[in-house]
C-alpha cells in the first residue's frame, strides 16, 4: 500500500579484490525455469495476491512466501517444497487484520522448521508475531509494533544475531526509521534513522527505500546493516518538486550504513545520475552476496541497472544495463552469489514503456558477473512460462487507475544452497474480470549456470 546504456567497463578503483581468476571464454548455457506453479490459499483467503516475499531456508532448501491478499485483507504465507513443484498453505498470521504491506524473515531453528517473523502494514501501524514452527501456528498478532504512529513499506532482516530488524518509511517525513526486536519479531524499539543529517535536506519527502540486510562474513560486532534509497542529489532538486509527490527528481541512488545495530547511519553515493532519468520507479533493492560484497538494483522509466561493490572496497562498478533492449522494464530485486555473480530480475514488457496499453509483461532473469578483464556479462532469460499481465502497469502507487497496478510493486528472488534463482511474482492473467485480480506463482531454475559456483547446474527440468 505504498503511497507511492550499453555495459560499461568497471570503476577502476577498489574492484581489484574481486579479480576473477579467467574471463569467459564462451557464452553459458541459457538458464530454464520450472512452470510457474500458482499459490493457492485455503478459504476465504487467496481472492486477490500480489507482492510476494520469498525465503528459502539454507539448511532445508524449503520455500517460504508471504503476499499480502484482499478479501479479507491479510497476509498470507506458503511452504514449498524445494524444487518449488509443490506447496502447502500456513495460514494468515495477522488474523485478516492487515496486508496492506508484508514481509517476513525466517531462520533455520534446527528442527526441520524455522522461527518466522512477519510484519503486516495495518495504517497507521504495524502488525506482527512470529511462529516457531514454520507457519503451523501463530502467536496473537501485536497490532503496535511501531512506535512511530504513520508507518509504510516495511522490510524485514533476521540478523545472525537473533535480532530481527525492521526498515520503514514515516508515512509524516519519508525518513527510514529502523526498530529492531530481541523477541524475535513480537515487539520492537526504535532505534535510528537511515537518512543520516547530511542527506536528509535532498531526500525529505522525496525518496524511496529498499530492503534492510547484513554482511553476515564480517569480522566486525556487530556486523553492519545496509539499506539502500533513492532521492534528488541535491536540496534543490528536492525543493523543486512538489513535497509528497510520486514522481520527483529521484536520479540518485544512496547507500545507509550502520555499525553500531542500526542506531546511527551514514549515506554515500552509489550511483549519482545526470538528470537524463530518474530513479524512483518504486522500490530500489540490495544483496550482500555470500563473500560480503554489494549488489544494487534500480530502475529507470525503461532499463533495470545494477552496480556491485566488491569486499573491502568502498567504490561501486559503473550501472551494468540487466536488460537487453528499450522496451518496458520495471521492479527490480537483486541476489547476490558468489565470484562477482548476482541475479536480478525484472518485469520485462514490449511496449514502449510501463503506460504502454499494447504491453505483454514476462518475468525476466539477468545473471550478471563483473570481472577485470573487461565489460561485465550477462546472461538474460525469460523465466515466466508465460505472459503474466497484458496492458499498463503504473508506478505511483493509490493513485493509479483500473487494473494497471494489479500486481503493485514488487517481487523477489532467493537462491538455493547450490545457487538457482527461486523467483516468486504476481500475475493477473488468469483473471477474466478485468478488475485486476493477481495471484501469486513461483519458479525455480532448474538447469543453467549456478551464481554461487559459476559452473553448470544439474538439471531437474
Amino acid at each position: 500500500m505504498h503511497s507511492r546504456l550499453a555495459l560499461p567497463p568497471l570503476a577502476a578503483a577498489g574492484v581489484a579484490a574481486l579479480l576473477l581468476a579467467n574471463p569467459a571464454s564462451a557464452t553459458p548455457p541459457a538458464n530454464h525455469f520450472t512452470p510457474g506453479l500458482h499459490l493457492t490459499a485455503d478459504f476465504p483467503y487467496g481472492l486477490v495476491q500480489a507482492e510476494p516475499s520469498v525465503q528459502v531456508m539454507p539448511d532445508t532448501g524449503a520455500i517460504f512466501v508471504a503476499a499480502p491478499a484482499s478479501t479479507p485483507i491479510g497476509c498470507e504465507v506458503w511452504k514449498l517444497t524445494p524444487d518449488a513443484r509443490s506447496f502447502s498453505f500456513r495460514g494468515a498470521p495477522d488474523n485478516g487484520v492487515g496486508g496492506g504491506d508484508c514481509d517476513l524473515s525466517a531462520v533455520p531453528n534446527g528442527t526441520g522448521e524455522p522461527t518466522i517473523a512477519y510484519s503486516s502494514l495495518t495504517l497507521p501501524n504495524l502488525t506482527v508475531g512470529n511462529s516457531t514452527d514454520g507457519g503451523q501456528t501463530w502467536t496473537t498478532p501485536n497490532p503496535l509494533a511501531s512506535q512511530i504512529v504513520g508507518t509504510d513499506r516495511q522490510w524485514m532482516l533476521t540478523a545472525t544475531d537473533g535480532t530481527v530488524y525492521m526498515s520503514y518509511h514515516i508515512v509524516a517525513t519519508n525518513n527510514i526509521a529502523v526498530a529492531a526486536s530481541t523477541d524475535g519479531g513480537l515487539t520492537y524499539l526504535d532505534r535510528g534513522l537511515a537518512i543520516d543529517v547530511n542527506h536528509i535536506a535532498q531526500a525529505l519527502y522525496n525518496n524511496e527505500l529498499g530492503p534492510i540486510v547484513e554482511d553476515p562474513t564480517s569480522t566486525l560486532s556487530p556486523k553492519p546493516l545496509y539499506t539502500i534509497f533513492t532521492a534528488p542529489k541535491t536540496a534543490l532538486e528536492n525543493a523543486n518538486s512538489v513535497a509528497g509527490t510520486l514522481q520527483t527528481a529521484n536520479d540518485g541512488v544512496y547507500l545507509a550504513a550502520s555499525y553500531d545495530a542500526g542506531h546511527t547511519w551514514t549515506d554515500t553515493p552509489i550511483y549519482e545520475g545526470d538528470g537524463s532519468e530518474t530513479y524512483d520507479h518504486i522500490f530500489p533493492a540490495i544483496s550482500v552476496d555470500k563473500e560480503g560484497g554489494l549488489w544494487a538494483a534500480w530502475a529507470s522509466v525503461k532499463h533495470i541497472y545494477a552496480s556491485y561493490r566488491a569486499p573491502h572496497s568502498l567504490t561501486w562498478t559503473a550501472p551494468i544495463q540487466a536488460d537487453n533492449g528499450s522496451t518496458a522494464n520495471l521492479y527490480p530485486w537483486i541476489v547476490g552469489g558468489k565470484g562477482g555473480r548476482a541475479d536480478v530480475v525484472w518485469y520485462g514488457g514490449t511496449g514502449v514503456d510501463n503506460s504502454d496499453t499494447s504491453n505483454q509483461w514476462n518475468v525476466y532473469m539477468s545473471q550478471l558477473q563483473v570481472n577485470h578483464f573487461g565489460p561485465a556479462t550477462k546472461n538474460l532469460t525469460v523465466a515466466s512460462d508465460h505472459v503474466i499481465h497484458y496492458g499498463a502497469i503504473c508506478t505511483t502507487g493509490v493513485t493509479c487507475t483500473g487494473n494497471t497496478r494489479a500486481l503493485l510493486d514488487f517481487f523477489q528472488v532467493d537462491l538455493t544452497s547450490d545457487g538457482r534463482a527461486v523467483i516468486a511474482w504476481a500475475d493477473d492473467s488468469q483473471d477474466t474480470s478485468g478488475s485486476g485480480a493477481s495471484q501469486i506463482y513461483v519458479t525455480e531454475q532448474c538447469s543453467g549456470i549456478s551464481a554461487t559456483t559459476g559452473t553448470p547446474l544439474t538439471s531437474t527440468c
